[in-house]
Formats: structure tokens, C-alpha cells, sequence
């Protein structure tokens, strides 16, 4: 998987001129990801999640630098970063030279690598695959093992009609039955003309909702984009609405709902979006990027204008709990009843239509549990005016995290006419 290593054998000259960026190191959002070596060593694969350099190889570092890249943030010069940890700026210079080899560092080589990602994305007409894989390369054996869990689901019998759903975007593995429990909402509904996938900015750059003209490859073809939608939305709220879209090159949360919607609908047209929360600010209020506040009311007057049916997908996860997020406790039994009882009460409020109340206990606690989805959720629920019914809850199996690293939490639920 990732075959760049440290070499301890750099020779580094401390008086060459070192550039800016350099000088001062202001690293990307990476996904650590522990590997062994031929010889059982641990080692930290530092994994690009947008896969800028096309070629999936990532940069290894021995577990304990770890700590040492939170420092860089594009405040400290690589002297003061010596002088505050004992690094010796040799070292320093090297490590911050593979990053920004990786194109992990912010910086013109960051830059070039978008650029260059962007073109195969044009040449192609979509964004790669990625994690639409999930299911499997093939396109046969991915739709089976998909429809496989849909008719293990229970119907939920729902009565009324079924505006949207919000379905889990962790593994298969982890929440197959939760995902096969969203989708089954949607057995029913027959032909739809598009579908809205709200997605969340897990490692991305933009503050602002994050939309593209581009489709999505899968092992099914390409899911085209809803261009006479996007026209609406561009018309409302100008090209900014595409300003990062370079997001959603590794982002898996829209990517990953494909095959359940390729199993209930086919290639049909979507339209999707990386939304942020209403909660957290942007960073700057100059109008650059779109804002939570003015999406919605634009997206709404663009579905309202477009013909035919549209249905909404919130990609979303609920709670992440444990070592693996931050927290020093393992999980155990107690922490997952403790987990399940705040989820279900968050839950309740979010079940009884009011948002503003969903919105405010998120707010007063802190979102402790690290909601991962806030803003989709709310999205999903504005847009379609739908009351939220909940179908089934989960957790991500302890017997596939026998450490207790971490605890995923999600919801299937169905978004119902009122």
C-alpha cells in the first residue's frame, strides 16, 4: 500500500535556500493508517485522502512523528520548531521535504497536484470511482451483494410518500443492514428522475458547500450530473458553488451511496454536495463560497422548478467514540450503552421536527460525540419539509474492533411527507 519511506541517510545542506511554504510547514489533512513491515515493525502510512498524486503510494513514518506534524500549521519556522521539540533542522527539512513531495504541505506543489487531478477528471468527464468500489470492482458481483442485503432487509411499511432517506457512509462491513434498512424505504417509489446526495466535507479544504458539473464513476458507468439543476443553482448562487469542488476527489460520502442507488434505480442523474454545518462558522464572510443559509432556500426553488421526482440522500454518520478519535478510554459495554442513550435522545429531537431544537442541543453539548453530519441532516430535513421516521439504529460491531479503537455509530431513516 505505501512504499515511500523515511531515509535516514539524507544528506541535507541547512544552508541551501529552503521556500517558503517550506519554511514554514502548514500540512494537509491526512488519514493515518498503521502498517507493518516484512519484519512486524510499526509504521504510520500518512494516506492523502483526495489521492492527489493518482498513484495511491503514501509516505511512512515510524508512529512516534506523529505528534511532531500537529505543530505544523504555517506559524513556526522549521529554527523555532527545532528549537521547541529538538528535532534537528536537518531531519525537519527532510520530513517536511517528503510531505511536500506527497503533496501533503500546502503550497505550490499542492497546487500543481490539484491542477493535474482536476485534468484527469475532465478527461474522464467524472470523478474516479473511489469508494462507489465498496461493493466490488465488478460490476455483477457488486450489484448482487448489494441487492443481497436489500432483500434481507425488513420492510418497513411505511405509509405515505417517501421524500428522502438518511442512510450511514461508513464501510459495508460495518453498516451493510443499516444502509440495506435506508434503501428499502425506497422500494416502493418506482421511477425517479434525479437524485440529491448530500454528502459531508470529511477532509476537504472548503468551509462552504462544495458542489461540482462533473459525474461520478462506478462499476456500473458513469452517474451523470443533473445539468439543468445545476444551471438553477449556478444562475442563484454563481460559479463559487464549484469553487473547491477538488474536494470530492477523495471524499467518500457521496461516492459511497451509488451502489445502493445504482441496486433501487439505476443510472440515474444525481446531484451532489458537500454540506457544511450551520453550526460552525466559515472561515471568512466575503461571499467566496456558498454558506449553509444560502444553499438551501436555493437548492428548495431548483428542485421545486425541476420536472419530475426527486428524491434526497443524507450521507451520514452519527457518534465517533474512542482512542481512535481522540478519546483515552477503550470502548466497552458501558460506553456503548452510554453512546446509544445520548444517540437515541439526539435522535428523539431530531425525530420530532424540530430543527432548531435538534440544532441547539448539539450547540449546548458540545456535540461531545462528534456528530459527524449535522449540516446533511439538516439539509436533508429543510429541503424536502419531510418529518424524519426512524428505521433502524446501529453501532459498528465490537467483535470487528476487539481493542475497543473505536465506535461508529448510524441511523436509517426515512423522510416522510407531513
Amino acid at each position: 500500500m505505501a512504499d515511500k519511506h523515511m531515509n535516514s541517510s539524507y544528506n541535507c545542506n541547512p544552508m541551501e535556500s529552503i521556500p517558503a511554504h517550506r519554511e514554514r510547514p502548514h500540512v494537509r489533512q491526512f488519514m493515518p493508517i498503521q502498517v507493518e513491515n516484512a519484519e512486524k515493525k510499526v509504521f504510520v502510512a500518512l494516506r492523502d485522502p483526495s489521492n492527489l498524486r493518482g498513484d495511491g503510494n503514501s509516505p511512512v513514518i515510524p508512529p512516534e512523528l506523529l505528534p511532531l506534524l500537529t505543530i505544523f500549521q504555517g506559524e513556526r519556522t522549521i529554527q523555532e520548531i527545532s528549537e521547541t521539540t529538538g528535532a534537528p533542522k536537518e531531519f525537519l527539512v527532510q520530513l517536511i521535504t517528503v510531505l511536500d513531495d506527497a503533496g501533503l504541505l500546502w503550497g505550490p506543489n499542492c497546487d500543481r497536484l490539484e491542477r493535474e487531478a482536476m485534468d484527469r477528471v475532465r478527461e474522464q468527464g467524472a470523478f474516479p470511482a473511489g469508494a462507489s468500489e465498496a461493493a466490488g470492482q465488478d460490476p455483477i458481483e457488486a450489484a448482487a451483494r448489494v441487492k443481497e442485503l436489500l432483500s434481507a432487509a425488513e420492510d418497513p411499511e411505511l405509509e405515505g410518500d417517501v421524500l428522502g432517506i438518511i442512510a450511514p457512509h461508513l464501510d459495508y462491513g460495518r453498516g451493510g443492514k443499516t444502509y440495506a434498512a435506508a434503501y428499502k424505504a425506497f422500494a416502493s417509489v418506482g421511477q425517479v428522475d434525479r437524485i440529491v446526495i448530500l454528502g459531508t466535507n470529511h477532509f476537504g479544504a472548503g468551509d462552504g458547500i462544495v458542489m461540482s458539473r462533473f459525474g461520478f464513476q462506478s462499476p456500473f458507468g458513469i452517474f451523470a450530473p443533473d445539468s439543468s439543476v445545476l444551471d438553477m443553482l449556478q444562475s442563484k448562487l454563481g460559479a463559487r458553488l464549484f469553487k473547491d469542488e477538488v474536494d470530492l476527489l477523495g471524499e467518500h460520502s457521496i461516492a459511497i451511496q451509488i451502489p445502493w442507488i445504482h441496486a433501487v434505480f439505476g443510472l440515474v442523474p444525481v446531484v451532489a454536495a458537500l454540506v457544511t454545518s450551520p453550526l460552525v462558522p466559515m472561515l471568512a464572510d466575503d461571499g467566496a463560497r456558498v454558506s449553509f443559509d444560502e444553499f438551501i432556500p436555493a437548492l428548495r426553488d431548483s428542485l421545486a422548478s425541476a420536472p419530475g421526482r426527486t428524491l434526497i440522500v443524507g450521507s451520514a454518520d452519527l457518534s465517533h467514540v474512542g482512542p481512535q478519535f481522540g478519546d483515552q478510554t477503550p470502548i466497552g459495554a458501558e460506553i456503548r450503552k452510554q453512546v446509544e442513550s445520548y444517540d437515541r435522545s439526539l435522535l428523539a429531537t431530531f425525530l420530532e421536527g424540530n430543527l432548531e431544537s435538534f440544532l441547539h442541543k448539539v450547540t449546548r453539548d458540545g456535540n461531545h460525540q462528534r456528530w459527524c453530519s449535522i449540516g446533511n441532516m439538516a439539509a436533508a430535513k429543510l429541503v424536502t419539509g419531510g418529518l424524519p421516521e426512524l428505521l433502524e439504529y446501529s453501532q459498528s460491531p465490537e467483535d470487528l474492533d476487539p481493542n475497543g479503537n473505536a465506535l461508529v455509530s448510524s441511523a436509517a431513516l426515512a423522510l416522510m411527507k407531513v
